[in-house]
């Protein structure tokens, strides 16, 4: 064998390892601009649009600008924001995402159905995790919440951390919910006094009012219609390391 017959062999030895190195790499995580979101999950009927309302597939993987408005009919969608929250869209529900630096400094708006949001704890003077929905203004700074809408009012129960709930008129007064509490808001109204909830309320909201698909934080188990989560990745329902305080 010839010297430069051995230099070939040896380059394409290491090409091919190279190459057998990139495809058995994990993926790395897209970079999200200010108030987009990765799919993480996807389950059941999901109809997405973008800003400018075209269609977007509902598949793993995608990523949806400041803007885009997500639909569920018995199926549900679990978001990665780009701040590192999670949010789980659940049956009937109707979000729109949105730019935090801008209007209001909401990150989501949710006009009917319910969601799971697993706030990223905020450190020193980065601004708090801020939705919205057609009667109350929530307001977090790293928490594991509950938000539900239906055509008259906005009810917030808090799992883990403090949630601030305002209502959307001028002055409206705000209560703090501690975890096991919840509170309500009806359109052009302050805040109900936060009331504890009792075991059997705590059931029915474990079980899942929002529809078959729910899983309420601290069950352990997974309903039928729930996104699965094969490759192990942390929802906003689980008690993981790193949970929010």
């Amino acid at each position: 064998m010839t010297r430069s017959h051995g230099i070939r062999i040896a380059l394409m030895m290491m090409a091919v390892l190279v190459l057998a190195a990139a495809q058995t790499a994990p993926p790395q995580p897209a970079v999200l601009s200010m108030g987009s979101a990765q799919i993480s999950e996807v389950k059941g009927a999901v109809v997405l649009h973008s800003p400018q309302g075209a269609p977007l597939a509902a598949q793993r993987g995608v990523i949806l600008e400041a803007g885009s408005t997500i639909e569920t009919a018995k199926g549900s969608i679990l978001l990665e924001l780009q701040d590192g929250s999670q949010v789980l869209v659940k049956a009937h529900s109707n979000v729109v995402l949105k730019a935090p630096s801008e209007g209001k400094g909401y990150s989501l708006e949710l006009f009917i159905g319910d969601i799971l949001v697993k706030a990223r704890k905020r450190l020193g003077s980065s601004p708090s995790f801020r939705m919205g929905t057609p009667t109350a203004v929530i307001t977090v700074r790293g928490t594991r919440f509950l938000v539900e809408v239906n055509k008259r009012k906005t009810t917030v129960e808090v799992f883990e951390g403090l949630v601030e709930v305002a209502g959307i008129m001028q002055g409206s007064p705000r209560v703090l919910i501690r975890p096991g509490f919840f509170t309500g808001v009806d359109r052009d109204r302050a805040p109900d006094q936060p009331r504890e909830m009792t075991p059997g309320e705590r059931n029915e909201s474990e079980g899942g009012r929002g529809g078959d698909d729910s899983r309420r934080p601290g069950t352990g188990r997974d309903q039928e219609g729930q996104p699965q989560n094969p490759q192990g990745q942390e929802r906003p329902d689980q008690g993981s390391q790193g949970k929010p305080d």
